[in-house]
């Protein structure tokens, strides 16, 4: 019996929810990239205690969660060194999930009507079994790329969100955004590679040079039992404590999925089954292929500073149906993976976050594709071992410098990890990597300071240095695989050697990005930006050099900063 993903996580859901009768209050989630990830492990390494109800490596945060945590520093506020500035974070928090502050701080005090009676909603209803948050979503911006003469860059972005519950049973969240844009020429080649905008999907092109595209994203969530939630929708997840994950990243466009999360004791468990896009060519008014993909993160605080986390995945096509064994919630895929008679794409990976000093956050990320001991030991550079690393380490209030924030990292993806013997099942989505923007096959060093001297005003620097080795060399068939591009098939015949394979081997090319972006914040969530990036791509091939120098303003509302840094 063929069993679609999508039919099988509604049904579940629908059972659940028409037998349950004592289902818990429910939250939505906060979206990923905005300053609260920033401001929850800036106060997390100041506390020295984990956030209450939440495991860092696992995103998005539920809002109630978030409330917990803000409980949690309001009780140590007093015993740990707290600056001015971190009581108007906590205020930041307290506004931005009103829905759960039982106080007249979050009342605006201007309000317009019935809007803005909150000082974070444009528009909130709060009953016994009803609440509703509604907000616009606005992002006017513009820039010129100095090196450029095909016209000025620009974002356009209209729409609206809205979150709230019904009966303190089943919460929701839904967000609707049109957009228009011109990005810079890298971004524009890119997209007319892999046929998407980076980061979404389907697009129309737009005077010329511009893409026109529409995100659109829901889902619903409740808790099924005391220590089980369910979230059932179109979004993002991401794993890893890093600016970059080397598991499951937001890079890609948004997916649908059936995600489980338990809560008990000192662990979070994590399950999430994805309806994925395989590798198409653009085109519309046609169905394009799918595959699919399961996931499981386990998490636990090992101590008061010691946070470990094992990861597994697998990404596999049927046709027109869902592999029912990979639906079981604790279970080791690969050794279902093999039981099948190894057709699928198989991961395994680790996590690991030390908290010290009430200043520094240690961290760490391993992904195994594949890996032969015999010949990682030998150190022959077999093309078989894929694997990827990153280490990195946060510094808050660096070198006494009250809230200035640095964080360094580094990423190393060996060639030819996350590909897989066909096309269909390598680790992508809508023709993204479900990873590291950069695929594989680099090396990557990020430097990122963040300084806040007023509650309104953010002063951010970016620097990343990376070598990659591309795949096709002048004169050489571009079929040439060496590794980099996730979305070729790799096997013994195509590979470009069994042995001795390095990262940045093929065309090596040297990528340096870096970045200054001044931000203030007008009111609650409505920034204004001003920023200049740099970008130079140098390669011996000169077809790969490619220089930009982008500077740019926009006004932006309830929206993250978007950024194509890759």
């Amino acid at each position: 019996m063929k069993i679609f993903l999508r039919f099988f996580s509604c049904f579940l859901l629908l059972a659940i929810i028409i037998s349950s009768n004592k289902l818990c209050a429910q939250s939505a989630f906060v979206p990923l990239g905005t300053i609260t990830y920033n401001y929850l492990d800036r106060l997390e390494i100041k506390s020295g205690v984990f956030l209450t109800d939440i495991h860092t490596s696992v995103k998005p945060y539920r809002r109630d969660n978030i409330v917990n945590a803000i409980h949690q520093f309001d009780t140590i506020y007093p015993l740990v060194h707290f600056t001015d500035l971190d009581g108007k974070i906590l205020e930041y928090l307290d506004n931005d999930n009103s829905e759960y502050i039982d106080s007249d701080t979050i009342n605006s005090n201007n309000p317009l009507y019935y809007f803005y009676r909150t000082k974070a909603d444009f528009y909130s209803v709060k009953s016994k079994d009803f609440m509703m948050r509604i907000n616009p979503v606005i992002q006017f911006g513009i820039g010129a790329d100095t090196f450029s003469n095909d016209g000025s860059r620009f974002i356009n972005t209209r729409g609206v969100e809205a979150r709230g519950w019904v009966s303190q049973k089943v919460a929701f969240y839904v967000y609707i955004g049109e957009n228009q844009a011109r990005y810079t020429k890298y971004v524009q080649n890119y997209t007319n590679k892999i046929g998407a905008v980076p980061g979404e999907g389907y697009y129309k092109n737009f005077k010329e040079t511009g893409v026109d595209f529409l995100t659109t994203r829901g889902y619903i969530d409740f808790t099924a039992a005391k220590h089980i939630n369910i979230t059932f929708g179109r979004d993002k997840n991401f794993f890893g404590n890093g600016y970059r994950s080397l598991q499951l990243s937001d890079f890609s466009e948004d997916y649908l999925f059936l995600r489980f999360k338990t809560q008990i004791w000192k662990l979070e468990y994590t399950n999430v089954f994805a309806d994925l896009t395989s590798d198409f060519l653009r085109g519309g008014d046609r169905l394009l292929p799918k595959k699919y993909a399961a996931f499981h993160h386990l998490s636990l605080n090992a101590s008061k500073f010691l946070n470990v986390g094992l990861f597994e995945g697998v990404v596999f096509h049927r046709k027109d149906a869902f592999e029912l064994q990979y639906l079981v919630p604790i279970i080791f895929y690969r050794g279902v993976e093999q039981g099948l008679g190894s057709p699928d794409n198989a991961f395994i990976g680790a996590d690991l976050k030390i908290n010290f000093l009430r200043a520094f956050s240690l961290y760490s990320q391993l992904m195994v594709d594949d890996m032969n001991i015999t010949a990682l030991r030998n150190g022959t550079g077999y093309w078989a071992n894929k694997l990827g690393s990153q280490i990195g380490i946060k510094y808050i209030d660096a070198f006494t410098v009250e809230n200035l924030d640095l964080q360094i990292e580094g990423n190393w993806i060996r060639p030819y990890t996350y590909t897989h013997y066909d096309s269909v099942s390598n680790f992508t989505h809508y023709n993204q990597p479900l990873a590291h923007p950069l695929g594989a096959n680099f090396k990557e060093m990020i430097v990122i300071a963040r300084f806040q001297p007023t509650a309104n005003f953010w002063i951010t620097a970016k620097w990343f240095d990376i070598m990659m080795g591309q795949d096709s060399l002048k004169g050489i068939s571009s079929t040439t695989n060496f590794g980099g591009n996730i979305q070729l098939v790799a096997t013994e015949p195509t590979v470009n050697s069994l042995y001795g394979n390095v990262i940045g081997q093929g065309v090596g090319t040297h990528l340096t990005i870096g970045e200054l972006i001044f931000t203030y914040m007008l009111k609650h969530n409505f920034f204004i930006d001003a920023g200049l990036t740099y970008r130079e791509a140098f390669s011996k091939v000169s077809r790969y050099n490619q220089g930009v120098f982008y500077w740019y303003a926009s006004l932006r509302l309830n929206i993250p900063a978007k950024l194509m840094e890759f």
